[in-house]
């Protein structure tokens, strides 16, 4: 141990001799060990930490799967839920959760936005949450039997301290949630935040706390979990809801299904997945882009790694009569090897100790930079002890990357001809090694490259792509109710007057409603069904009056919504051109009926046009099926988006149209942006990861600048010799500055004969993220070579200089 700890100290002093490279070293390390903790901290949070709740390996989710859509998961009925409760004997407990909703609020004096969850009565006691005061919801607050639940919550710990600051009398208070009165009897301890992980609840009410909760009990809508009784095992659970999941299915389809919608129903499959890490929908959306940003960034690391290990092979060879006296005197083999990595692992653990503190910022930059909610963001990224036993981990494998090569060698070596080296005299194999080496810097330096520019070109692809209607000179407000307007009087006269109001502004061309697009991430995807029987998946959206001619798409035939379209008039559909050709081939499709979902309002609606195909939702689907209802025949769907067409820039007009939507008193704006600033929003995830790949290829080409213009200063510096003869024998400049820079261009032709078949094999992981490109796309293949060998000649280029400015007699006196 004495021995350790002045082998620590004999490298802690020779590494402060050469403060410079001593800097850079740790910063190089610092960079990339960051790096790969912030990304891993990221990825802990959101897919390895657990749930703070009793044994949350026991917790599953339950789904319906459609058959034919594997992709598509949807919840569980209130009837299908009260079935399986009392017919599932695998599971000691099972519950019922919604949550994510916006709601308007009233605590304490206070009116905001904020999310409520809602949950059966075994919600707590099923994860084992004790509360901090008061009680938590039990079976009585949220009866199964179809009547109204109690009218209570339970707060969260978040909204009890910031909210009511912390007052121990707040149970008994009341609260309103959507303007119903509920009674505070609880509050939920701090370390628990509800199932979904991305945000906290205010707090948590039973459902049908109201009669619009319990009005579409028949609708897949209620997300479904159960905790397995201790010693079953999740196949077993598996295998008897296949047993029980046909009767479970059969006994609570609605009888006013029939054809395709109850067929539709009856061939759900039951899916079962461990629940222990709760629900986020940021982890769906990251999951791909940690895994290739964790690629990235131990590419990067791999690249410091080299660029040290030759910078190690350099002082080794510059020590070497060092070692030799050294090994005279006695000193073994395993002590010169034990020196060596203790500079190699005191240079990884300095930069692994600043990295953990880079890390810590940007991976909370990161989710903060992603995160496009109404509400905070509650994901915390901060470091546990599996992030701290990560970066420790990286540190000690990144010392003994770069460290054991040089230590090898040096164990190697015959203790005679140590002795009689020195530094000039240090044979060639270095040499070779570390040529090879900075093959390997090159070939992952231009992978990277690669990646970022395909990532880069996707987002251009994406900006410019053609989605079939008109983006220019469009304001977006995202309408939400005041406290206590959730219910609008006579909804279809107000949106109409809204519409006037601001139709009337300088400036306005066209004015409309659209509910969930425009630029969502994804789109919602519903069943609809023909009286033929015949089946497709399409894309549902909420349309208002006039909206396809304000946005520039095309009726095809039939015609639009009109504010004659309301909750009085029959009820009817626009199909998309897709979905027309879809269901109603060679066939005219106006005036034929279809089913929608499993909404019951939404069945036999009459179609009365057909619009171009437009992807106002994903910008990855060209040209999907889609179904548009009226929104003016939807009395609950008022938080709709009012959609601006001007005749100059948008943003002079969102201040007078704010104004102009609260002057009526219902509703106000909780975002207001022009549909640039909406597309830049819905492409925020891609443009990060393109600008962090950007950021990553430019370290590694800087890295890789640095560690071949290191070797070629050794190698000029070690052939001084060398080269003056040659000059004396009548070589040009000219020719020793083409036979270095000949050197830099085989290493650089050796990396780039290896990037291309590595980044081929690569494909898999980075393909779903490209859109419009290849990865074999030669476009990007020249691009990234050409910058590859121009930064890599710049950096060659002063050491060759350097060689070809020697003067011959001053080399030939060189040793």
């Amino acid at each position: 141990m004495a021995s350790l700890g002045q082998d620590v100290r004999h490298a802690f002093r020779l590494l402060l001799k050469t403060p410079v490279v001593t800097c850079v070293a740790i910063l190089s390390l610092a960079l990339g060990i960051g790096a790969n903790t912030a990304i891993f901290g990221v990825l802990n949070a959101l897919m390895l930490r657990a749930l703070t709740v009793r044994d949350p390996q026991q917790l599953v989710s339950i789904r319906a799967i459609d058959p034919e859509h594997p992709e598509h998961e949807s919840g569980v009925s209130l009837a299908m839920f009260h079935a399986i409760h009392q017919q599932a004997t695998a599971f000691s407990d099972v519950f019922v959760w919604t949550g994510g909703g916006m709601s308007n609020i009233e605590a304490n004096g206070a009116k905001y936005a904020g999310t409520v969850d809602g949950a059966s009565g075994d919600y707590f006691a099923a994860l084992g949450v004790r509360p901090l005061l008061g009680r938590l919801l039990t079976r009585e607050d949220a009866p199964l039997d179809g009547r109204p639940s109690a009218r209570v919550a339970v707060l969260s710990y978040g909204c009890w301290r910031q909210r009511f600051g912390g007052d121990s009398h707040v149970l008994g208070k009341t609260m309103r949630v959507d303007g119903i009165p509920v009674t505070i009897v609880g509050v939920s301890p701090p370390d628990f935040t509800g199932l979904n992980i991305d945000t906290a609840p205010a707090a948590t009410i039973p459902i049908g706390y109201s009669h619009r909760a319990l009005k579409y009990r028949e609708n897949l809508y209620y997300n479904l979990f159960g905790r397995l009784k201790p010693g079953v095992s999740i196949s077993e659970a598996r295998a008897q809801f296949n047993v029980l999941w046909s009767g479970i299915l059969k006994a609570t389809v609605p009888d006013h299904w029939v054809g395709a919608q109850r067929a539709k129903f009856l061939s759900l499959r039951p899916d079962i997945k461990p629940a222990l890490h709760g629900i986020s929908l940021l982890r769906n959306d990251l999951k791909k882009p940690l895994a290739i940003l964790m690629a990235l960034v131990g590419a990067v690391l791999l690249i410091a790694c080299v660029n040290l290990a030759n910078l190690l092979l350099a002082r080794v060879a510059a020590r070497q009569h060092e070692f030799g006296v050294r090994v005279a005197l006695g000193a073994g083999r395993w002590p010169l090897i034990r020196m060596l990595l203790s500079e190699a692992l005191l240079l990884s653990c300095t930069g692994a100790a600043l990295g953990f503190l880079i890390a810590r910022w940007v991976a909370r930059y990161l989710l903060d930079s992603i995160w496009i909610g109404y509400v905070p963001l509650a994901l915390d990224p901060s470091p546990d002890a599996r992030v701290l036993a990560f970066t420790a981990a990286v540190a000690v494998i990144t010392g003994l990357l770069f460290g054991i090569v040089p230590a090898w060698r040096t164990g190697r070596s015959d203790p005679a001809m140590l002795l009689g080296q020195s530094a000039r005299t240090t044979g060639g194999r270095t040499g070779r090694f570390s040529r090879g080496l900075i093959a390997a810097q090159v070939a992952l330096s231009l992978v990277l490259l690669m990646t970022a520019t395909l990532l880069a070109r996707s987002l251009q692809n994406l900006r410019n792509v053609n989605l079939g209607y008109r983006r220019d000179h469009l304001l977006l407000l995202q309408l939400y109710p005041r406290p206590g307007h959730e219910e609008i009087p006579n909804r279809v006269a107000y949106f109409h007057e809204l519409a006037g109001r601001v139709s009337q502004l300088p400036g306005v061309a066209a004015v409309s409603y659209l509910y969930m697009g425009p630029t969502s991430r994804s789109e919602y995807k519903v069943s609809v069904s023909t009286q033929a029987g015949l089946v497709a998946n399409a894309a549902e959206e909420f349309a208002g009056p006039g909206l396809f001619h304000m946005l520039g798409m095309h009726i095809l035939a039939g015609r639009e919504f009109t504010w004659r379209d309301d909750q009085h008039a029959p009820r009817v559909a626009i199909i998309s051109h897709s979905l027309a050709r879809a269901l109603f081939p060679k066939q005219d499709p106006i005036g034929r009926v279809i089913n929608i979902g499993t909404n019951p309002e939404h069945r036999g609606l009459r179609i009365v046009g057909v619009v171009n195909s437009a992807s106002l939702w994903s910008f990855r689907d060209r040209q999907p099926p889609a179904v548009y209802h009226a929104l003016m025949q939807e009395p609950t769907y008022n938080q709709a988006k009012l959609l601006i067409r001007t005749l100059r820039n948008p943003l002079s007009l969102a201040h007078s149209a704010e104004q102009t939507l609260e002057s009526l008193g219902y509703q106000y704006s909780l975002r207001t942006q022009s549909i640039n600033q909406w597309t830049d929003q819905a492409l925020v995830l891609q443009r990060m990861i393109a600008l962090l790949a950007s950021s990553f290829s430019v370290l590694a080409l800087l890295l890789a600048a640095v560690g071949l213009y290191g070797v070629m200063s050794y190698a000029v510096t070690r052939r001084t010799a060398e080269i003056g003869v040659r000059m004396a024998l009548g070589a040009m400049r000219g020719d020793v500055l083409r036979m270095i820079l000949g050197e830099v261009l085989l290493l650089i032709a050796v990396g780039i004969a290896v990037a291309i078949p590595v980044a081929f094999a690569c494909r898999k992981l980075i393909s779903g993220m490209l859109f419009g490109v290849g990865v074999a796309d030669p476009v990007t293949i020249l691009m990234s070579s050409s910058i590859l060998v121009a930064v890599a000649a710049l950096a060659a280029f002063v050491p060759a200089h350097r060689a070809a400015r020697i003067d011959p007699m001053a080399a030939l006196r060189y040793e």
